[in-house]
């Protein structure tokens, strides 16, 4: 007993902590398969919570590589989904030219269209750091950390889906409805690929990247705000019309519109999932489980090669 007792070790473990990005990465591979519950209660977004610059950093770094090996990584029920959209996007396709005929015509038979149609269009893109600019204001005016977390997050999906869309139009390279010339063997509409040469010094047309970014910035806050209807109603409204519009002026094919939508929801999901990833582990010990951030104590028994009972302690840290 005494020799027992003379050879306890009573060893504490401590569990080297992981980086930030390590640990939404590990996350992600347990919840992002479609059935991520994310709670957006607004006493829930808080200083424990908030969006610093330097977690806005990481979280945007994160995104892009989440995003990048997203393809690599495809969990079952996303994978099916995505390939459903994809196959409806390759056959709608096959219209885009008698799409593209009824759109102009629409136009051009319906005077009163073209005011709003332009106007729509122009709340892509660019000009959209607008609207989320006044929308950040409003949030630190009154002092709503929910709303400037989400627009916080509306900007990273803004950032990453325009680095995208970029990157798919180098390697498209497809000409603009506008610039199309049926009775020319050059100037089609296919995929002309990444050193394709196109008229008039236009950018490729596929994907749409005023639906894109429409897409991106809608997609986060109809999800940041899904508890109220509204909200994702006129979200996704304003982006389908904005998509819309993209092909009314004569600028884009349905096929670029609706590739667009994908893109720009997808890259909206993936950095709302992620932000909540990451507001998980701050939570952790606060608001949800307090229990769950402290470290606990476990009784071990180990064998030593001469047969000799070691008992120990392990603590464990919570990440």
């Amino acid at each position: 007993m005494l020799v027992l007792l003379y050879v306890v070790p009573y060893t504490i473990h401590a569990q080297k902590p992981d980086s930030l990005a390590n640990k939404l990465d590990s996350l992600k591979r347990q919840t992002d398969s479609g059935k991520q519950k994310n709670l957006i209660e607004p006493e829930l977004y808080n200083e424990k919570t908030k969006v610093t610059a330097k977690v806005f950093g990481i979280l945007l770094l994160n995104d892009f590589k989440q995003q990048a090996l997203s393809p690599f990584q495809p969990a079952k029920r996303a994978f099916l989904r995505d390939a459903v959209m994809v196959g409806a996007a390759v056959g709608i396709a096959f219209l885009d030219k008698p799409i593209q005929r009824w759109a102009v015509t629409f136009r051009n038979n319906n005077a009163w269209s073209a005011g709003p149609s332009n106007t729509i269009t122009n709340l892509g893109a660019q000009f959209e750091i607008i609207p989320l600019a006044a929308i950040a204001t409003t949030g630190f005016i009154f002092k709503n950390e929910k709303l400037r977390t989400t627009t916080a997050l509306a900007f990273q999906s803004y950032i990453t889906a325009t680095f995208w869309s970029t990157i798919f139009k180098e390697l498209s390279g497809r000409n603009r409805p506008v610039n199309f010339d049926p009775n020319s063997e050059l100037n089609q509409a296919g995929f002309h690929g990444p050193f394709y040469k196109l008229p008039y010094s236009d950018n490729s047309a596929f994907p749409s990247g005023h639906t894109t970014l429409a897409f991106a910035a809608a997609t986060v806050y109809a999800k940041e705000y899904k508890n109220i209807p509204l909200v994702p109603f006129i979200s996704y409204g304003i982006a389908t019309l904005i998509g819309v519009s993209r092909i009314t002026e004569n600028r884009h094919w349905a096929t670029d519109v609706v590739a667009g939508g994908l893109l720009g929801f997808a890259c909206g999901t993936q950095v709302v999932n992620n932000y909540h990833r990451y507001a998980r582990l701050k939570r952790q010990g606060g608001l949800i489980n307090k229990s769950d951030n402290k470290g606990h104590v476990s009784f071990n028994i180990q064998y030593s090669p001469f047969g000799v009972v070691q008992p120990g302690l392990v603590y464990t840290f919570r990440e």
